[in-house]
Order: C-alpha cells, then structure tokens, then sequence
C-alpha cells in the first residue's frame, strides 16, 4: 500500500474524524467525467462522489485496492480538468450488472486544486454516516 502524501497547502472543508466515521474529509455530491490511467489499463465512469480527499467512481472494471493511478476529473466550470496521483483504497463488486465502484484517495492534487476547493464550497454535502 502506498503511504498517504499530506498535501502541500491544504484545501477548504476538511473536517475532524469522528470515532465512527474514518473519512477525514467531507463528501460532495458530483456526478461528472473521470478516468483513472494506469500503467496497463484506462478505464472511465461517472463520479458518485468527491471530497478534497478523494473520489468515488463508478465503473465496468474494476481496481486492485493499493494500486496507483493517475486521476483526471472535470470539475464543473472549470476549463481543465482536474489532474491528481491517487491510490485505490477500496473496490466494491457490481451487485449485479457491470457497475463496479472504485474509491480513491488522493495523493497530490497536481492541477485544478484550486477550482475542485472553490466548487465545493457551493455543492451539496453527503451526510458523514
């Protein structure tokens, strides 16, 4: 497993942990583009979630939990995309059909740190349960 990168600067809205809860960043709900690349594979899929500290994404294949991949988000009224490295901290099998998910953390936010902050600040939050 890869050991978790402290970001150089942190970003708006992080939030203490709970003792129930191991997510140390709020989620927001965002329903955009996404595509992780790694060394052997791209896959695609739709954003179910996205937090300062991650990701959750839905898609056809799934990921080895502790792989790393480079993340490309587009953030909504942002030009670029969002570009970040990332570790896959947990996949959950498709119940039935071919949608797997795959949640990610975020390393290091190499682009668009800036606009995925200022468009949090507006969107909708997930409760921490």
């Amino acid at each position: 497993m890869v050991p978790h990168l402290a970001f150089q600067e942190p970003l708006a809205l992080s939030a203490a942990l709970s003792s129930a809860e191991r997510r140390r960043y709020q989620r927001h709900i965002l329903a955009c583009r996404c595509w992780l690349e790694a060394d052997d594979l791209t896959i695609c899929g739709p954003t179910a979630d996205v937090g300062v500290g991650g990701l959750f994404l839905r898609t056809a294949i799934p990921l080895r939990t502790g792989s790393v991949v480079d993340v490309f988000m587009q953030v909504p009224g942002s030009a670029d995309p969002l570009s970040a490295k990332a570790c896959v901290t947990r996949t959950v099998a498709a119940r039935s059909g071919t949608r797997h998910g795959v949640g990610v953390e975020f390393l290091q936010i190499k682009n668009g740190k800036h606009a995925l902050s200022k468009w949090l600040t507006t969107s909708a939050t997930l409760p921490w349960c």
